[in-house]
């Protein structure tokens, strides 16, 4: 019982540790990934990558390396106490992970909540492949939803926009729904760190801008659509779009209209990374894993019983 508890503390231990340090990584050097001139979409999903990478590092280490070498190196015999920084750290490490938990389920439940509202009986009506609110205050297009996403649309909106602004629209909110925007921003809230705010409103600014490349595929459908956001731009301000919903007006619509009338066939705003770039990463990784996995298992454990003493 003690064997396992010590392993408890120690793992959240180096938890908290390894994601304040990557954290602190990110908050330093992220803007350095908007002057690499690659696409929209593989910018927004770099920085989201950035984001979440101090999580994810830290939760693959301490289950790749701190478990193991605490199980395999760690006598199970002996009655070693852990000390007061070790627990209290894993005492934050804890917090840290509740309140993730806490702000996905109270950005989870209020975004159900508002939505539930704008879908009550009498206020809604099923159009096609989007669904028309009534209310006032509902946000012009909003896509909501996590496993089937749909996009609303306020009645004022349906009356502003003509038939092809529209359809462009649409075809914008559908590909936040290809890129699964909703759920990362859900996943976002599940990653606190002080600072971050920055980072996270770049990558919603430039997933809009992604939205929109992938929903222009003709220099009509780049006018429509930036008649679109400037027309709904214009409204009055209304309710803001819950967390885990995605708007049509976010982001800076200047700079977005004024891209869209650029817009030509023939231009690029950057090359997409290649696929076989994050596997070639990965293959790397495996492989210098593997010869080094023992000392590093060795290493690990070393500093697990420096930093409990």
């Amino acid at each position: 019982m003690m064997f396992a508890l010590r392993e408890i503390v120690i793992s959240l231990t180096f938890f908290v540790l390894f994601y304040c340090c990557f954290s602190m990584t990110v908050l330093v050097g992220w803007r350095a990934l908007k002057r690499l001139r690659i696409s929209d979409k593989s910018l927004a999903n770099l920085l989201f990558l950035a984001r979440v990478l101090p999580m994810l590092a830290s939760l693959a280490i301490t289950c790749v390396f701190v478990v193991p070498s605490f199980q395999l190196l760690e006598p199970r015999g002996t009655e070693e106490g852990t000390g007061i920084l070790p627990v209290a750290l894993g005492v934050a490490a804890l917090f840290l992970i509740a309140f993730g938990c806490y702000r996905v389920f109270k950005a989870q439940t209020g975004t159900t909540r508002i939505v539930a509202e704008w879908l009550a009986k009498g206020q809604s009506r099923v159009a096609g492949a989007y669904t028309v609110c009534t209310r006032r205050d509902v946000p012009p297009l909003t896509l909501v939803g996590l496993l089937n996403p749909r996009v609303l649309v306020s009645d004022l909106t349906l009356r502003l926009l003509t038939e092809n602004e529209m359809r462009i629209a649409l075809r914008h909110e559908s590909a936040h729904m290809c890129f699964r925007d909703n759920f990362k921003k859900l996943i976002l809230r599940f990653c606190p760190f002080p600072g971050m705010t920055p980072l996270e409103t770049a990558w919603a600014e430039t997933a809009e801008l992604a939205a929109d490349h992938a929903a222009v595929s003709t220099v009509d459908d780049a006018v429509e659509l930036a008649s679109a956001l400037v027309k709904l731009s214009r409204l009055l301000p209304i309710q803001s779009a819950p967390l885990c919903t995605v708007g049509f007006i976010i982001g800076s619509v200047g700079t977005r209209v004024a891209r869209l009338l650029e817009w030509n066939e023939a231009k690029e705003y950057g090359s997409p990374l290649p696929r076989w770039a994050s596997i070639s990463v990965l293959i790397a990784l495996a492989l210098a894993l593997v010869p080094t996995y023992g000392p590093a298992l060795v290493i690990a454990h070393n500093v697990t019983e420096w930093l409990v003493r």
